[in-house]
């Protein structure tokens, strides 16, 4: 049986080791403790993204999508900036059992891009946030495709993660996962609103992209 890990270090180890088909239980392994482990490791992407936001989405009852929610951390920080009308989706069913002991999401929702898309319908968010959701084995390039699928035109789709997965992680090295970003645009799905990186060190880097669903089933309307 998987064991649980004792602090980030030795999550982030567990976690390049793994495979596709045992990232999630691990996941499930360490849900419990979790929160414990990084509850209080809210560093300078955490700031950076909910600034980022805060900015863009002024409108606090805007339905949003926490898109590998996990444990519900950065939907915590969500709410506590006055976001009221949250959803949550991962992977790991007991991730998600944690996250809705905080009260915090409206639904929840236990699903993998990979196995045949999501369930949800189109043009169902104001905004799409994922934190932290590209690593190693993780979200395949393909899943921006469902975001802009989800997302309303003229939503936001504001995507954070350590920059260092683009250059250690062999499903977006090499520009693949940029590659995939500008493939979008140049099919005019989304626009690039903005790109940032913050001031830390080659591990703890954080960059933030935030696109504009520009139109999807020929609709061209920007949200109010």
């Amino acid at each position: 049986m998987m064991s649980s890990p004792k602090d980030v270090a030795d999550w982030q180890e567990e976690i390049v080791s793994a495979t596709k088909k045992t990232v999630c239980g691990l996941y499930d392994c360490y849900s419990e403790v979790y929160n414990k482990i990084v509850g209080s490791f809210q560093d300078d992407g955490h700031r950076l993204t909910i600034s980022g936001i805060c900015a863009l989405i002024p409108n606090k009852s805007s339905r949003i999508l926490d898109f590998a929610a996990g444990t519900g951390l950065f939907g915590k920080i969500l709410h506590s900036n006055g976001y009221t009308n949250i959803d949550a989706l991962d992977g790991s069913a007991l991730s998600i059992e944690q996250a809705k002991n905080e009260n915090i999401y409206t639904k929840l929702m236990v699903e993998f891009v990979e196995d045949k898309g999501l369930s949800i319908d189109n043009d169902s968010y104001d905004a799409l946030v994922c934190y932290g959701g590209f690593a190693y084995n993780h979200l395949p390039v393909t899943v921006l495709s469902e975001w802009i699928r989800c997302v309303k035109p003229g939503g936001y789709i504001i995507n954070s993660f350590r920059i260092k997965w683009m250059t250690n992680c062999p499903m977006y090295n090499e520009g693949k996962l940029e590659t995939e970003m500008e493939r979008l645009e140049k099919e005019k799905k989304w626009t690039l609103i903005s790109k940032d990186v913050t001031d830390a060190d080659d591990d703890t880097c954080v960059v933030m992209y935030v696109h504009q669903v520009k139109k999807f089933h020929g609709q061209t309307t920007p949200l109010n």
